[in-house]
């Protein structure tokens, strides 16, 4: 067995976080607007209580400032400070409600608190709001939805939304593994084996696809490929690819 889709992202709440350069609303030119700028910064920089210090001069400055609590509440957020992250990111869709970002930052809360419900709303609220132009970030929002549909046994609501994550980039390794991971539990192993190949060649350094891969080819009787597959697993770290290669490959 592959493994359980939902724990297989890169940060520990197994989600998706779009870099606070991401995660900007349009401003005009104040000093309001000078002070998110700072904190933005501050943020990059790991300096989240800074930031919320910096913020909360900007909102001072202007109490309408939508982009001001909504990046508050990401520092907020970091901080493990969900109750004002909550009430930050309800301020910044008060302010601005149809900007899809807010909507985002509240459903990785709601996930982290475990209110799986609310932030399945939240994201696809953020998806309605979503400006067509903002490819990269809507795969991000589907593959996150597409992780909350997985992780609740969703399955086909879970392969839409990685889908859609992949047309919006193809680039998308963690869409590409998981779609393939899904296809894999469904024994659609030709499937999962295309989605697991474009998930390496996206990222040569994604041990754990190259593991799944592995597997896969071999239960299609590919055992030379899968092997290479596997012991590319070994060296890029993936521990549980020690005990396939002493399986399949020796």
């Amino acid at each position: 067995m592959i493994g359980n889709i939902f724990l297989l992202s890169r940060n520990p709440a197994g989600l998706c976080v779009l870099g606070w350069f991401l995660l900007v609303l349009p401003m005009a030119c104040t000093s309001s607007d000078t002070y998110v700028e700072q904190g933005r910064n501050l943020m990059k920089d790991g300096k989240f209580r800074e930031a919320v210090q910096v913020l909360n001069q900007a909102i001072e400055a202007d109490a309408d400032n939508a982009e001001a609590f909504n990046s508050r509440g990401v520092a907020y957020f970091e901080l493990k400070d969900y109750t004002n992250a909550a009430q930050d990111y309800d301020q910044a869709i008060k302010l601005q409600p149809n900007s899809y970002r807010p909507y985002y930052n509240r459903a990785l809360l709601k996930v982290a608190q475990n209110n799986f419900a609310d932030a399945l709303k939240d994201y696809s609220d953020a998806i309605r709001l979503l400006p067509d132009t903002s490819r990269q970030a809507g795969a991000d929002v589907y593959l996150n939805r597409g992780q909350l549909f997985a992780a609740q046994g969703q399955i086909q609501p879970a392969l839409n939304d990685f889908s859609q994550a992949i047309t919006l980039n193809p680039q998308n390794a963690q869409a590409l593994y998981n779609r393939g991971n899904l296809r894999y539990q469904q024994k659609d192993l030709t499937g999962a084996t295309v989605d697991f190949e474009q998930a390496v060649k996206a990222d040569p350094k994604f041990g754990k696809a190259f593991y799944a891969l592995g597997l896969a080819q071999i239960l299609q009787e590919r055992r030379d490929e899968g092997c290479l597959s596997l012991k590319q697993a070994q060296t890029l770290g993936y521990a549980d690819a020690v005990a396939a290669v002493t399986s399949y490959c020796q």
